[in-house]
């Protein structure tokens, strides 16, 4: 901290250039702080007010309105609805063709009859289940189907027929004896008993006593017994019987089958009524032809009828019928129905109506451009459109930042012991020479603006000594000191201070950057016996500075200071000013913001205490795309 004292104490080879600044602000070229800091709250303004509006509907729809007036289509449009009139437009022509339509004779004829309540009565009747009767018994009779029908009933009589020929068939298979023979012993009792005796023991012993040696004298009587047997004589002599034989010659014949067929045949109530059919006399009058036929006599003398078909042969409705579907008719129809409608209307008024481009859509967006063609922000936006005045708004982007309005120092941001002082002693010391101590945030004042404060009062610091180290001294000032090491360094980028120029020669006040080693470092200002900006280093112990003198900036007057960092070379500013650029490879790498008051040279009372203020610090990087 005693290498500020050192580079007091020696003086710089270099040969400061304080005669550029004194030409800058002769010229006028040194912008006025109060005029930089309007001109960037403007700007920002205007950047915030730009990007609201190049964000905006309003824009959107201004844009859209400036495409579509300026467009040929628009041009065109207007110009085309200026040249529109009603005398040889197409609803002009429309009512034209229409008037000539409606005197034609087809259509005036067609509206005579469509106009009849008869039409009505013809077109309900047309769908009546009467006419369709009609039409359909008139179909039957003119077309020879009664005749046909009436020809076959009569044709058809009982003598010759096919049921007169299964009647005979019939009548003589019931009278042969076969049937005769079945009908009579089928189920009877008859042959129930002698079927049963057949199969009973008393038979069966005859037959086999009939089979008996001769010499079995006895069973021989027996069988000479039974022999005479009622039964068995009465068995034989019907199993012997024609009638038997022809039941079974019979049974399961193909005469027998065929007879049932016939007798179920002539015995169904169908037969019988097709008999009677065949037999009547007055099958004619009794037929369906027949009535088909008086009924449709009678509806050919129907009122109803007689006029539908009247009506139908009439001149007035064939030439309806040729007009309906007719061109000339849908043409009728469909301008009748244009020519009444509203929009027809409304478009004949529209034609007719000298001032109807003042009426449209379009003019009234024409003069919403216009009007909005007016509005300040839209003409502060396109005056800014295209311009490099926001090139640094949009390429820079503040990371580091205080403005000093809370109550107290902000501790997150700013430490109060410098980098190698705290990682050395994790505290504030001095060297040998020093007569000041930096206090832990006594010394400043934070009231919209930060104040490093040096006092004359006892204090006690540390001090190098060997061989015993860090030893207690009592020192006759206090002062301060705030670094960013904690929350902030610097790799590329800019660093700006707004800072009062206020001098005190025993003091040194100094904004820096800094890397891990209190030297070499960047003196974005240093005031006091000397007042400068640039870089400085130490060479065998001498402090040397490249950069230059600002001795002749007003005092007590405050400015802008910056230094653009960009790898090692470092460009000053003062009030956006460019000053001097200076290279220092030794710098290349990150570097922390310090700000602090030393003191040099005892000062005189009445000068104490004597304030560094800062009113704001911003550090400013690329934006990363």
């Amino acid at each position: 901290m005693g290498l500020i004292f050192i580079f007091e104490k020696q003086k710089s080879k270099r040969k400061f250039m304080s005669f550029k600044i004194f030409k800058l602000q002769f010229l006028g070229k040194l912008k006025p702080v109060e005029t930089v800091e309007k001109q960037r709250k403007n700007l920002e303004d205007d950047y915030f007010g730009f990007q609201k509006v190049d964000s905006s509907e309003e824009l959107k729809k201004y844009l859209e309105l400036e495409k579509e007036i300026n467009s040929e289509e628009f041009k065109k449009k207007k110009t085309e609805i200026e040249a529109l009139q009603f005398k040889g437009s197409k609803e002009h022509n429309q009512i034209k063709e229409f008037d000539g339509l409606k005197k034609k004779r087809t259509i005036k004829n067609y509206f005579k009859i469509a106009r009849y309540p008869e039409l009505e009565r013809f077109k309900k009747f047309k769908s009546a289940e009467k006419l369709t009767e009609y039409y359909k018994l008139l179909e039957y009779v003119k077309e020879g189907q009664f005749d046909k029908d009436k020809k076959e009933i009569l044709g058809q009589v009982f003598k010759g027929s096919v049921e007169e020929k299964h009647w005979i068939d019939y009548q003589k298979l019931e009278n042969s004896a076969g049937i005769k023979a079945f009908k009579e012993l089928d189920k009877s009792d008859l042959l129930k008993r002698h079927e049963t005796f057949g199969q009973s023991e008393k038979l069966k012993n005859f037959v086999q006593l009939g089979n008996t040696p001769d010499k079995d004298k006895q069973k021989k009587k027996e069988f000479k017994r039974l022999k005479y047997d009622r039964e068995i004589r009465s068995y034989f002599r019907f199993e012997k019987s024609k009638k038997l034989k022809l039941y079974r010659e019979t049974t399961d014949s193909q005469e027998l089958i065929r007879y049932y067929e016939l007798k179920t045949f002539v015995e169904s109530d169908s037969f019988k009524k097709r008999e009677a059919f065949l037999k009547d006399n007055k099958k004619l009058e009794k037929s369906e032809a027949n009535k088909k036929h008086n009924r449709f006599k009678q509806l050919s003398s129907d009122s109803d009828i007689k006029f539908f078909l009247g009506f139908e042969k009439s001149s007035l409705y064939k030439n309806y019928l040729d007009v309906t579907e007719s061109f000339d008719l849908k043409r009728f129809t469909e301008l009748e129905e244009i020519i009444a409608s509203k929009e027809f209307k409304e478009r004949k008024a529209y034609l007719e109506d000298n001032k109807k481009w003042e009426k449209t859509e379009e003019f009234a967006r024409q003069n919403e451009y216009l009007r909005m063609k007016k509005l300040p922000h839209l003409i502060k936006y396109f005056k800014y459109k295209g311009s490099t005045a926001f090139d640094f708004l949009k390429e820079w982007e503040v990371v580091f930042e205080d403005d000093f309005l809370k109550s107290q120092l902000d501790t997150e941001k700013w430490a109060t012991a410098v980098y190698i002082a705290d990682k050395l002693l994790g505290d504030n010391y001095s060297v040998v020479g020093d007569n000041y101590v930096f206090t832990h945030g006594k010394n400043l004042k934070i009231n919209g603006k930060l104040s490093i404060e040096v006092r004359k009062e006892k204090a006690t610091g540390k001090v190098w000594k060997m061989p015993a180290g860090f030893i207690p001294v009592e020192m006759d000032y206090t002062s301060g000191v705030i670094s960013s090491w904690k929350s902030y360094w610097l790799e590329d980028g800019i660093v700006e201070a707004k800072i009062k120029f206020s001098p005190v020669p025993q003091i040194v006040s100094s904004f820096y950057l800094a890397g891990e080693q209190n030297m070499p470092r960047v003196n974005l200002i240093e005031m006091g016996n000397k007042n400068r900006l640039g870089v400085l280093t130490l060479n065998s112990g001498k402090a040397n500075v490249s950069g230059m003198d600002i001795s002749n900036l007003k005092k007590g007057a405050w400015y802008i200071f910056s230094v653009v960092k960009k790898g090692n070379n470092f460009t000053w500013n003062i009030n956006e000013t460019e000053i001097v650029t200076v290279q220092s490879p030794e710098m290349k790498g990150k570097l922390h913001l310090n700000a602090s008051s030393i003191v040099v040279n005892d000062v005189p009372g009445a000068q104490l205490p004597a304030g560094f203020e800062i009113d704001w610090v911003k550090c400013y990087r690329k934006r990363q795309n």
